[in-house]
């Protein structure tokens, strides 16, 4: 089984004025084959519906799939899925060894529900972090933000020195947002401690397809904190 690069064509209306326009549609994108692609994912220009009569520029999300055979990534991104159908779908990607197959060694595979989740685990791959790290660390700071402006949304963009960049989200906007690197260490040694002592079997699905969101980080911070309170055996 081999993926490469693939689309198709739609008659897409604007939300603004209605007009229809057509519209190229991703199915598959093959980084190492198309790195244009890559480039437009990231700053949010793939599949741009720019009308030609108001003016408006509109995203447009859809089943994609994103290949990155140079640093071992593959990703289903599934926005027109609920949580429960997000479920059944990973199901599906475990049971499908062709899948996983496409890529040799260290592989990361992943099933994710918007794009934005899509763009912050190529990120992170190719900064060579654990994006389930990354999601403990976020959660921690969503769970110790503060309460007076509290934080609607934190997205990893980067990493360099003795930081971790991120950007977030509260009632007053958006903003550049930065962690020590330690953050970092200290949640891959919670979850490598997770890992040893088999309180999260599901760690053990590593070299499957996984969904690594923030119900995920939940239940490593669960299941590490009762661990820690857990009363000693005599």
């Amino acid at each position: 089984m081999s993926l490469e690069t693939t689309f198709h064509q739609v008659l897409a209306q604007c939300p603004v004025c209605l007009n229809e326009e057509t519209l190229t549609i991703w199915d598959v994108i093959d980084a190492s084959t198309d790195p244009d692609l890559r480039e437009k994912l990231l700053r949010k220009t793939l599949q741009s519906l720019d009308c030609r009569n108001c003016g408006n520029a509109t995203l447009i999300a859809s089943p994609l799939t994103y290949l990155d055979p140079d640093h071992g990534l593959l990703i289903e991104c599934r926005p027109d899925l609920s949580p429960a159908d997000l479920e059944n779908r990973l199901s599906q990607l475990r049971q499908d060894p062709e899948l996983a197959g496409l890529l040799a060694g260290d592989s990361c595979l992943r099933l994710v529900a918007a794009m934005n989740d899509l763009i912050e685990k190529i990120h992170a791959r190719e900064q060579q972090l654990d994006d389930r790290v990354l999601e403990i660390v976020k959660l921690a700071v969503l769970r110790h933000g503060s309460a007076e402006t509290p934080i609607e949304e934190l997205r990893f963009v980067g990493a360099g020195g003795d930081e971790l960049s991120f950007v977030l989200k509260n009632p007053d906007g958006w903003f550049q947002y930065a962690l020590p690197a330690q953050a970092y260490d200290n949640a891959a040694q919670l979850l490598d401690r997770l890992t040893d002592t088999g309180l999260l079997p599901e760690l053990e699905a590593e070299t499957m397809f996984m969904l690594i969101d923030q119900a995920f980080a939940a239940r490593c911070l669960d299941a590490f904190t009762a661990a820690e309170t857990a009363p000693e055996e005599a």
